[in-house]
């Protein structure tokens, strides 16, 4: 088939993603069109090839690497096919799985589109569209990601806090089940009839199967939705590619804030931070005033982090340009603000002054960014954390192959972080691995991250992540607030889910994937 070629010594990058998980297949395609994917499908079901599908290889937990088989990659697919204003006045532009996060905030900013192709309501429709006026809200880490990738693991990143995971901003997919056919989901229009499923595909056949009898997580979660009555749309999300491939995706844009503005605030301790947190996410606690501002993100950095970033600087001319940490430092809160008016940030930061202040915190040693251009110098430290995390294991795989990103994202509900943040400590510091904790902690989600040195380390880090992931069980949270379980995190999964929600779970797979062909290895254990 013309599409599809044996993978040759040079096609290595397809073979893993960020996680570091190195696959194997045999074939690769790269498809520019649903109806290309269809055919590659049909292909595999026929030769019984599995497929993994793939973005922009940003991932975290495996899920893009191909256990075996074909890599369907959809980088080619990475075009913007339309603009819709709906009777209310929102936007909404209809894109490609495998446009990166980065070239669609490059066409909204600039109001740079390839408008071959479009309909006239679409061409219409820009015309009234100002560069700069619209954007889509997910942020995750990294910037680079396809929208088809973030779409599949319900990416959520640090402005979730404010504006909800990618699952809120997808109005619309296009799907491609595991046998060829097509089908068209919409929010609001096409949803399950308490448990059981059923909907139209383009050629005009009924799919129809019954849903897990149970409810996923009612947190931030970046695995599989399940709900009586939902809408189909969500049941792709967070499926990492096991039930069907995203070809088309139609994006819910918002007004673009006008002022984007942050702080960060340097603390004494944990126990600080922690408070200082709580008021952020306005439970404060006695003798610390309310706060009655909402931020877009709150992100957390603990010693180990900031200790792990100023070595870094040392060592990397791309971090020199990094602002000096105060002295005496032991952890740090970024928070973030979107707002429509400059002038709406003076009674703010009045306010957190007087929360800094009373949790223990020095707003003589506080950072604030307020324009863009010193945003930016603030975010840049943010993103060194992860970044220097890569140079650090991809470092370390040169002595231990093995060893891949020991990340966690583990979510609870609020009544339970403290709880779950004091555990990860507790069980850290009972070992001599080198680790830090940093992230999203205005949803109750930090990132413990192992840097393991050897092969015992890694597999150590994997025990205690297996003892955290009983414990967000017993707290009934989730083992993948944000990146999916994919194939590192898929032990981890079966903590959370036990064996027979795992057992239903496996079954929706067969309904939609009887040859077992669609992700192989991802999330669902085959066992």
């Amino acid at each position: 088939m013309e599409l599809i070629r044996k993978l040759t010594p040079g096609d290595e990058r397809y073979l893993s993603d960020e996680s570091r998980v190195m696959g194997a297949a045999e074939y690769i395609a790269f498809p520019t069109s649903a109806e290309e994917i269809g055919s590659v499908i049909r292909w595999c079901a026929d030769h019984d090839v599995p497929l993994t599908a793939q973005g922009g290889l940003t991932g975290l937990a495996g899920g893009a690497s191909p256990a075996r088989g074909l890599a369907l990659n959809l980088q080619r697919m990475n075009r913007i096919l339309g603009l819709r204003r709906d009777d209310q006045g929102k936007y909404a532009l209809r894109v490609q799985p495998g446009l990166l996060l980065t070239q669609l905030r490059k066409a909204l900013e600039t109001k740079s589109f390839d408008v071959r192709g479009w309909d006239e309501a679409s061409l219409e429709a820009l015309k009234t569209v100002k560069p700069g006026a619209l954007f889509f809200s997910p942020d995750p880490t990294e910037p680079t990601a396809s929208l088809g990738g973030m779409a599949s693991c319900n990416a959520c990143g640090a402005r979730s806090f404010l504006y909800g995971c990618t699952r809120a901003h997808i109005n619309a997919l296009r799907v491609v089940l595991s046998d060829g056919r097509i089908a068209s989901l919409a929010r609001g229009r096409d949803q399950a009839d308490g448990r059981h499923v059923r909907f139209s595909c383009e050629d005009g056949s009924i799919f129809e199967c019954e849903l897990p009898s149970f409810d996923t997580p009612p947190i931030k979660d970046a695995g599989f939705f399940i709900r009586e009555n939902m809408d189909l749309v969500d049941l792709f999300m967070g499926s990492q590619g096991t039930l069907g491939i995203i070809a088309e995706l139609e994006l819910k844009l918002m007004d673009a804030p006008r002022h984007l503005w942050g702080l960060t605030a340097f603390f004494p301790d944990d126990e600080n931070a922690l408070a200082y947190v709580r008021a952020m996410k306005g439970h404060s606690d006695a003798g610390v005033p309310d706060f009655a501002y909402r931020p877009a993100s709150i992100e957390f950095f603990n010693k180990n982090a900031l200790d792990m970033v100023v070595r870094q600087k040392a060592v990397t001319p791309a971090f020199h340009q990094l602002q000096e940490l105060p002295e005496n430092y032991n952890c740090a809160v970024y928070v973030e603000f979107n707002d429509d008016d400059p002038g709406e940030m003076i009674p703010v930061l009045r306010a957190l002054s007087a929360v800094i202040q009373a949790v223990g915190g020095d707003i003589e040693r506080t950072w604030v960014a307020r324009d863009a251009a010193e945003l930016e110098k603030l975010l840049f430290f943010r993103h060194t954390v992860p970044e220097t995390i890569d140079l650090i294991v991809e470092e370390n795989r040169k002595r231990e192959p093995c060893i891949t990103i020991l990340s966690t994202d583990m979510a609870v509900d609020d009544r339970h972080f403290d709880e779950l943040f004091h555990i990860y400590k507790h069980d850290l510091m009972q070992t001599n691995l080198q680790w830090i904790i940093f992230g999203h902690i205005g949803e109750n989600h930090v990132h413990p991250n192992i840097l393991a040195r050897t092969k015992a380390e890694y597999e150590e880090g994997h025990r205690i992540f297996e003892k955290w992931a009983r414990d967000v069980h017993r707290m009934g949270g989730s083992i993948s607030a944000e990146h999916g379980a994919g194939k590192i995190k898929k032990r981890l999964a079966q903590i959370m889910y036990g064996a027979d929600k795992m057992r239903d779970l496996a079954a929706l797979k067969r309904a939609f994937d009887p040859k077992g062909l669609l992700g192989p290895g991802n999330v669902i254990s085959e066992e």
